[in-house]
């Protein structure tokens, strides 16, 4: 797995999303753009918008940046974007550091585009993860965030070593949840709960 990023100055590589993690692990995950000033003034260093106009998106990622964050999309949940390919290059031309999907057939494609391919999987039933694991070790994402992320301590064992960064999200509502889940594998996790994105889990 590749993981210098392409030609666009300064992309993000595995490692340094990673890094950036270890000092403050809550990602902000933005489910409305009345959302945005909050998170850009908090410590989360990195910045999910799983929502809004996707065909608006450069002047939000521009924001981000300037906070000294990174910005990921959901190429599945913004509004206005196909989940196919021109999604992908629309939203790596917004300026986005990583593009978050379903579709493990989008990994190259994100990559190529020189972004970082975050693949996110649904587990919410027992006979999903073998499916949902399989799929994720086939597209070999830069990143594979695991929903519900709350989930991860009780199905960690049922995990396969993949080689992959994990992150948590989904029902992640408290310190408590931030830890199981960091203490499961995970290097991260993602919440929309605007009181975790301060979080310093040292």
């Amino acid at each position: 797995m590749t993981t210098e990023l392409g030609s666009r100055p300064g992309a993000p590589t595995v490692a340094g999303f990673v890094r950036r993690l270890a000092a403050s692990p809550c990602c902000a995950a933005l489910v409305g753009e009345e959302h945005l000033e909050r998170a850009l003034a908090s410590r989360a260093p990195i910045i999910f918008v799983l929502r809004g106009n996707g065909l608006r998106l450069g002047p939000t990622i521009e924001r981000i940046h300037a906070a000294g964050k990174l910005g990921a999309v959901h190429l599945d949940l913004v509004d206005g974007i196909a989940a196919d390919a021109r999604g992908v290059a629309w939203i790596a031309r917004s300026g986005a550091d990583a593009i978050i999907t379903s579709h493990g057939r989008l990994m190259p494609v994100i990559r190529e585009e020189g972004r970082l391919a975050i693949h996110r999987v649904l587990l919410s039933r027992r006979s999903y993860l073998d499916t949902a694991l399989s799929a994720a070790a086939r597209a070999r994402p830069d990143i594979l965030e695991v929903l519900p992320g709350v989930l991860l301590p009780a199905i960690t064992q049922l995990l396969p070593r993949l080689g992959i960064p994990l992150l948590a999200g989904g029902f992640i509502r408290s310190v408590d949840d931030v830890r199981g889940a960091m203490a499961a594998g995970a290097v991260g996790v993602t919440t929309s709960a605007a009181d975790l994105w301060d979080l310093d889990v040292d």
